[in-house]
């Protein structure tokens, strides 16, 4: 007993010293992508904060300035990481001992960061496309992409003049049965896909079709050229079943 109660507290030892090893990489990360906005505001403050009052909202909007700079070379920055991390990553079915899981946890780790600290200020506007691209994502000419909720974007394909509506979610991965799933995305021309919207490996849209709010799409669905796809307002017990019964008359 006191062998595995070793055994443990020492495998928890190496789990630590590992977890604090990733944290560390990304914090190098982010420092490495906020020093250009750093030199930014200390070169600022060295010429405005000591020439006067009036030049101190001058400094103040400067920072903002330097707070966007960091905000997009971050995205960059960290774009290009995960192309790196993710190189040769294809669709399938993983095990948690295999290199691409060891991988894709540090890849998954990373990108929390970037989606929760970063995207928030860039979805909507180009660069979040940039941002994709790098990574590994195809986005097409006139795409819309008003969330930041992109996971493994370099199994994402999204096509010409689709509109992504706020806060939905487009991952190509899914932990099931202790193994990781990965799963190309792909978005047909000019598809509209509504807010808070669920996509999952494997789905495919057509051109022209319309995905509605907070509707789910599991795993490898294809949606077909002119489809719509809604969930069900809610409703009671009573309106469900009437509902039912009306869909098994018509088949």
């Amino acid at each position: 007993m006191k062998g595995f109660v070793d055994r443990l507290f020492q495998n928890a030892i190496a789990f630590e010293a590992i977890t604090v090893f990733i944290y560390a990489f990304y914090c190098l990360i982010f420092a490495v992508a906020a020093t250009p906005a750093a030199l930014l505001v200390w070169w600022w403050a060295q010429q405005f904060l000591s020439r006067g009052f009036l030049l101190f909202f001058v400094f103040v909007f400067l920072c903002c300035v330097a707070f966007y700079v960091f905000l997009v070379v971050t995205a960059m920055v960290v774009g290009l990481v995960e192309r790196i991390l993710t190189l040769g990553f294809k669709p399938g079915v993983y095990s948690v001992s295999s290199s691409v899981f060891v991988r894709w946890t540090v890849y998954a780790g990373l990108h929390l960061w970037l989606v929760y600290l970063v995207l928030p200020f860039l979805r909507g506007n180009n660069w979040i496309k940039v941002y994709l691209r790098i990574a590994g994502a195809k986005v097409g000419r006139g795409a819309f992409l008003n969330t930041q909720h992109f996971y493994d974007p370099y199994l994402l394909e999204i096509g010409d003049d689709v509109v992504i509506g706020g806060e939905a979610t487009l991952t190509c991965h899914l932990f099931e049965g202790g193994r990781l799933h990965l799963g190309n995305i792909i978005v047909g021309k000019a598809t509209a896909i509504g807010a808070e919207a669920y996509l999952t490996p494997g789905t495919t849209t057509g051109t022209n079709s319309k995905i509605g709010m907070s509707t789910f799409l599991g795993r490898n669905t294809t949606v077909r050229n002119g489809e719509t796809y809604l969930s069900l307002p809610s409703m009671n017990l009573r309106q469900a079943a009437k509902l039912m019964r009306k869909e098994g008359e018509k088949e």
